[in-house]
C-alpha cells in the first residue's frame, strides 16, 4: 500500500469516526438520564478513535505506548450498570434514539468493512497493526450496539402500543 492510500485510509476513517460522533451526539440531545449518559459515553468514544487517527494522520506514524493502549481505552462492554430494563424501555420508545442505534450500527459495520479491507491490502507491518486495532475497536463497538438493538426489539413493539389486526 503506498504512501498516499495509507492517508487516504486513515482520513476515510476520521470521516467516519465523525459521522459516529454526529450521531451519538444527536441521539443524546433528545435522550434523558443513564440513555443520554450511554450515547455520550459512545461520542467520547469515538472522539478519542477519531484523534488517534488524527495522530496518526499528522505523524504518520503509529503511537501504541501504555500511556496509549487500544484495549484500555476500550474499557468493557456497552452492557455497563446504566443498561437496565427503563434504559431499555427509553430507547425504544423513541423513534429517533431507535433511529440514531440503527445509524450507528451501519456506521460501524462499514468501518468494520473498511478497516478489513485495508487490512488485507496492507504490507507494512505498523499499518497491519494500526488497521487490526482500530478493527478490533470497530468490531466491538459493532457488537455491543447489535446486542443493545436485539434488547431493545423485546420492548419495541410492546412499548409503542402495537397491537395486532
Amino acid at each position: 500500500m503506498i504512501d498516499t492510500e495509507i492517508l487516504d485510509a486513515v482520513k476515510a476513517g476520521m470521516k467516519g469516526e465523525l459521522d459516529s460522533v454526529t450521531i451519538y451526539e444527536g441521539a443524546a440531545k433528545v435522550a434523558e438520564g443513564k440513555v443520554k449518559e450511554f450515547f455520550l459515553e459512545r461520542a467520547e468514544a469515538e472522539k478519542k478513535h477519531f484523534n488517534y487517527l488524527l495522530d496518526y494522520y499528522r505523524d504518520k506514524t503509529i503511537n501504541l505506548t501504555p500511556e496509549r493502549n487500544a484495549q484500555a481505552e476500550l474499557g468493557g462492554s456497552w452492557r455497563s450498570a446504566i443498561v437496565t430494563e427503563a434504559f431499555l424501555r427509553q430507547v425504544s420508545s423513541s423513534r429517533q434514539l431507535s433511529a440514531a442505534v440503527a445509524a450507528a450500527l451501519h456506521l460501524e459495520a462499514d468501518a468494520v468493512q473498511l478497516y478489513r479491507d485495508w487490512s488485507i491490502r496492507a504490507t507494512a507491518p505498523a499499518l497491519k497493526e494500526l488497521l487490526g486495532t482500530l478493527l478490533k475497536w470497530e468490531e466491538q463497538h459493532y457488537a455491543d450496539l447489535l446486542l443493545l438493538q436485539d434488547e431493545m426489539r423485546l420492548h419495541y413493539f410492546e412499548v409503542n402500543n402495537f397491537e395486532p389486526f
